[in-house]
């Protein structure tokens, strides 16, 4: 028994944002994809396969635009130099902005995942309800919703308060547990497809309707996880295959939501709102079985927490990345003061504000797309080996902040949400996530530019546009 609490799974992580040191690299490639598998089992992926539908696409098309999951070979990707510099993403990205350029990235993407943490936290809490509903015949009350939350509550922040080893351990075991029951809930939803409609399903547009389905997939798949794949390959050892890594990533994410997203694509046309729904769990409970509903609920909130764990975690070390002072593990308690306090709310007060909030981190992740497009060119240009080092301690990189504000302006310009217009989110951009993509494009190629400008001066020996010299104090 003594054995078994040393062991680092159920010690706190001391580790902030600095490297680990080789002697604690214990990790395994089947722990990085049980991570990104198990965080990845929401339910609430089958909404987003009914969006895809909803643009009156062919079952064809639609699955076309579901290769928008391919975006998580990113995420895989930018979990290379957690891998072979023992760093936090947000902590890499110090090395591609500056020291003080990097805090504005880092306090959006803290802001992005608190955000996202309420929302999940306020979803888990109304299923844990509605199976108390379900198990007790008893319309649940304020005590009730308030007792679901803190239940939901204390497993996601303990978890992510013990840290990295705790977090790994538990997936594991959440990626089997909620793995099997998410697949037995699956099948007994697909007698609910009409598949006549669905084969008679007439093709939509390429340009209106399949790139702006592919655009949103995109959005809700690997582009939500960028800016936090390091935290969790960081404790692998430095000599594991790159390749290897960047698929065990990939595929864990991608495998669990590409399966829910085919579901709520199939499912759309027995449930045509389920697209727009304000309680689509609700309505999935609905067309399951009465003997299953407590079980389906309890899978829904189970996978729905696991991806909170995960958003939790890596909360708190973009917190650390705005150079707040604390220890990683009390960047939980403002999280949880924040994120609780938001939840309670939303459960109590302003119940109909959910699809708003959403909104608003929907006009927040504006800044993830033009990001993740400097980071990455940012770490081709340095190499895997490069970015093992901290490249000095230039205050701010300008180019890489030039390029990334460029591209935050143009996705928002081009974004529509419940809460923003883009000035020029009309047509095709209305009601997509293309300015995301767009943003994306032009912060990669000024951001190539700049950086192409920069190499030609240093071979000729006349100082650049822009210089990145200027130190900290």
């Amino acid at each position: 028994m003594s054995r078994r609490l040393s062991s680092p799974a159920w010690q706190v992580e001391t580790r902030g944002l600095e490297a680990v040191p080789l002697q604690e690299r214990r990790g395994g490639l089947r722990g990085v994809f049980a991570v990104w598998f198990a965080g990845n089992l929401a339910i609430t992926s089958v909404v987003i396969g009914a969006v895809v539908a909803s643009y009156g696409l062919s079952f064809w098309q639609s699955l076309v635009a579901l290769l928008g999951v391919a975006s998580f070979v990113l995420v895989g990707y930018f979990a290379v130099p957690g891998m072979r510099t023992g760093r936090p993403t947000m902590a890499l990205s110090q090395d591609t902005f500056g020291t003080w350029g990097n805090l504005a990235p880092s306090l959006l993407s803290w802001l992005n995942l608190v955000g996202w943490e309420t929302v999940v936290l306020v979803i888990a809490s109304y299923a844990l309800a509605a199976a108390y509903q379900a198990a007790f015949h008893a319309r649940p009350g304020a005590p009730v919703l308030v007792g679901c939350l803190a239940v939901v509550a204390c497993l996601a922040f303990s978890i992510a308060f013990l840290g990295h080893a705790a977090i790994v351990r538990l997936q594991v075991v959440f990626a089997c547990l909620f793995g099997a029951l998410t697949v037995a809930v699956c099948g007994l939803l697909l007698p609910g497809v009409h598949w006549q409609a669905l084969a008679g399903a007439h093709r939509a547009s390429w340009l209106t309707g399949v790139l702006p389905a592919f655009s949103i997939v995109v959005a809700a798949s690997g582009l939500s996880w960028v800016n936090m794949a390091s935290d969790y390959s960081r404790y692998l050892p430095p000599n594991t295959p790159a390749r290897r890594l960047v698929w065990a990533t990939a595929a864990g994410g991608a495998i669990p939501v590409l399966a829910l997203m085919v579901l709520g694509v199939l499912l759309a046309s027995g449930l045509p709102r389920l697209a727009s729904s304000a309680n689509p769990i609700g309505d999935l409970e609905g067309a399951l079985p009465v003997w299953i509903r407590v079980l389906y609920l309890l899978t829904a909130v189970g996978g729905m927490v696991t991806g909170d764990i995960l958003d939790i975690y890596s909360a708190g070390l973009s917190l650390l990345a705005v150079r707040l002072r604390l220890p990683r593990s009390r960047t939980i308690f403002v999280d949880a003061a924040l994120s609780v306090s938001a939840s309670l709310y939303v459960l109590l007060v302003a119940r109909n504000v959910i699809g708003t909030f959403e909104a608003f981190l929907g006009v927040l992740a504006c800044v993830l797309a033009p990001w993740s497009a400097v980071f990455l060119l940012d770490l081709r240009r340095a190499g895997a080996q490069a970015s093992a080092r901290p490249r000095g301690t230039v205050s701010v990189r300008w180019q890489a902040c030039a390029a990334w504000l460029v591209g935050v302006v143009v996705a928002l310009c081009f974004t529509s949400t419940g809460v923003f217009m883009g000035p020029l989110a009309l047509g095709v951009f209305r009601g997509s996530s293309l300015g995301f993509l767009l943003g994306f494009a032009v912060t990669l190629a000024l951001f190539g530019a700049l950086q192409a400008h920069s190499a030609h001066a240093g071979r000729t020996g006349r100082p650049a546009a822009v210089q990145d010299d200027s130190r900290d104090p």
